[in-house]
């Protein structure tokens, strides 16, 4: 399939449907504008976001893409459509993430995560970081779906 560049997903927090369709001309004034296909919210997120517990800042990915490949897409891979410039389908995307996934020496267990789990992960990362109202980063129409997000679905620690 080739070489994908990512790391939007995780700083973003985007689905990746959205995530995969995201062009370098949706960066306006210093910032990344994101209309989401399920909710069809719309946010500007800020380039100099910066999630320090991964030290990823999202200019810096954005750049990152930007030098791996011609694309007007930020994400792409580097092989070319014989029908010119398109998008990446989501499913490459997971294919590629499970492909990265599987080639880390990390033990997995019986459930590995899934590529939604950066989404969520990013969430509860941000709400540390930044407090739990910049989860909204997310574009969730209600406070309640944002807050699922931020549930450790019974994986905290008990503290005795």
């Amino acid at each position: 399939m080739g070489k994908i560049c990512n790391g939007d997903s995780f700083v973003t927090g985007q689905r990746r449907e959205d995530v995969v369709l995201l062009h370098f001309a949706d960066i306006i004034d210093g910032r990344l504008h994101v209309e989401q296909g399920k909710t069809g919210m719309r946010i500007a997120i800020p380039l100099n976001l910066n999630l320090k517990t991964v030290n990823l800042c999202l200019g810096e990915v954005i750049e990152r893409c930007r030098a791996s490949h011609s694309s007007d897409y930020i994400i792409n891979t580097t092989r070319r459509s014989k029908n010119g410039d398109k998008s990446l389908h989501p499913d490459a995307l997971t294919k590629a993430f499970v492909k990265a996934r599987n080639a880390t020496m990390l033990e997995l267990g019986d459930n590995p995560p899934k590529f939604h789990e950066i989404r969520s992960l990013a969430s509860r990362l941000f709400s540390i970081e930044k407090g739990e109202e910049f989860a909204r980063l997310l574009g969730h129409k209600s406070a309640v779906m944002t807050k699922k997000y931020l549930d450790l679905r019974g994986k905290e620690y008990l503290l005795v």
